[in-house]
């Protein structure tokens, strides 16, 4: 505890302002580390990775069947079969280390590399082995059933695979079969989250009850964290101790301190005051409802973002703050990172002017959305039920039913 408590909120500086704020502090990425690829789907690759060795690319198969001259089966039907001799067999473990002479052919497995003189894969569907040759009764021509031969080989698929990407499932899969077992990334941004307040057991419930007070904030700023790319290193109740928070704030080691709670202006408030003591305090109370009490601040050791203690504002003011900067220290972009959805509004939603409003809705189907209240106590509850959310500007009133508003959608 401390007689020291939080200044009052004279000026709340505007969402647009803030954010501006928090996307121009000094960003110094983690660095980068080499991560097994079955672990690095959404982590970031910073650098090109070529694709091809140098030199001409080999043909691999697409699929089980028959290596061969594709010019070779020309003239091939049900009617007129043609006669091909078998030489063996080539998988991508084994391949056939000889070449086809004319009118030959070769069982391939889907991956392996054709022998010489085979241009293109028949189908087992078009050829009949009868012992040691096939009769071919279908036409191929070069490159079929090849990846060089297919039409989603491009010239563009040559280039160096792109950088500064979050890598996907399907990404895993070509850099696999490009051989990059183990990429470059980003290194996790090592967050440390420092819990300064709880909140009653029933903090949903209409009355008053007694109940053991728990904390119902950050293991939800836990998930986010993580889902946009840090690393929680530590999470670290304090019970109103402001010593403890002093320590916490002063020690290094990390590259971002989130605290949550104690950025109101309760007798046991004291987080921006004593940050104001550590480092440059960059603004203290946005118009933002709800989450108009969050901080951020430059301190020695790490970039301190302020959230509120109550899990709806901090949820707010981490989604339009916070996430900003954990994604950028992660090596992505800095905004919501998928496309926003165009939905209507099923009903009206009022805002004041001056604030922006963060407004969770849920879906009524794939076109329509209803807006959860924005009047009353924050709900938990509500939040829970959110499958997504819109800003309201601070210049709007709201908006009447059957609006098209634009939805970042929770997946």
């Amino acid at each position: 505890m401390t007689d020291q408590t939080n200044p009052p909120l004279v000026r709340r500086t505007p969402l647009r302002d803030a954010i501006a704020i928090i996307d121009e502090l000094p960003c110094r990425l983690p660095g980068l580390e080499r991560v097994a690829l079955e672990i690095c789907t959404g982590r970031v690759s910073p650098v090109a990775v070529p694709l091809q060795c140098p030199g001409r690319r080999q043909q691999r198969a697409l699929a089980d069947g028959f290596a061969l001259a594709g010019l070779e089966t020309v003239g091939a039907s049900p009617y007129n079969p043609l006669t091909f001799r078998l030489l063996g067999s080539a998988s991508p473990a084994t391949p056939f280390s000889g070449s086809l002479a004319p009118n030959t052919a070769v069982r391939i497995a889907m991956g392996a590399a054709l022998p010489t003189g085979a241009d293109a894969v028949l189908t087992p569907e078009a050829a009949q082995q009868h012992g040691d040759h096939i009769e071919v009764f279908d036409a191929t021509g070069p490159g079929a059933g090849t990846d060089v031969g297919a039409a989603h080989w491009s010239d563009s698929e040559s280039e160096p695979y792109p950088g500064q990407r979050s890598l996907r499932a399907f990404d895993l899969a070509l850099l696999a079969a490009r051989g990059v077992l183990e990429p470059s990334v980003h290194c996790q941004p090592r967050v440390r989250i420092l819990v300064t307040s709880t909140q009653p057991g029933a903090i949903d419930a209409p009355t008053a009850t007694a109940s053991p007070s728990i904390d119902a904030t950050s293991p939800m700023v836990c998930a986010l964290v993580e889902r946009d790319g840090g690393l929680v290193e530590e999470c670290i109740r304090l019970d109103g101790d402001a010593g403890r928070l002093r320590e916490h704030l002063e020690r290094p080691g990390v590259d971002l301190i989130l605290t949550t709670g104690g950025t109101g202006r309760g007798f046991n408030d004291h987080t921006v005051a004593i940050t104001s003591q550590l480092g440059s305090l960059l603004f203290h109370g946005v118009s933002l409802m709800p989450g108009e009490s969050v901080a951020a601040a430059s301190l020695p050791s790490a970039p301190a973002i302020h959230l509120p203690g109550h899990p709806v504002a901090a949820a707010s003011a981490y989604e339009c703050l916070a996430a900003r900067l954990v994604r950028r220290l992660a090596g992505r972009a800095p905004d919501w990172p998928n496309p926003p959805c165009r939905v209507r509004l099923a009903r009206k939603v009022s805002s004041s002017l001056g604030v922006t409003d963060w407004c969770r809705i849920r879906f009524l189907d794939a076109e329509t959305a209803e807006p959860l209240a924005l009047s009353g106590p924050p709900s938990l509850e509500q939040l829970a039920r959110a499958e997504g959310f819109f800003l309201i500007p601070p210049e709007s009133e709201g908006y009447p039913a059957g609006s098209i508003v634009e939805i970042h959608v929770y997946h």
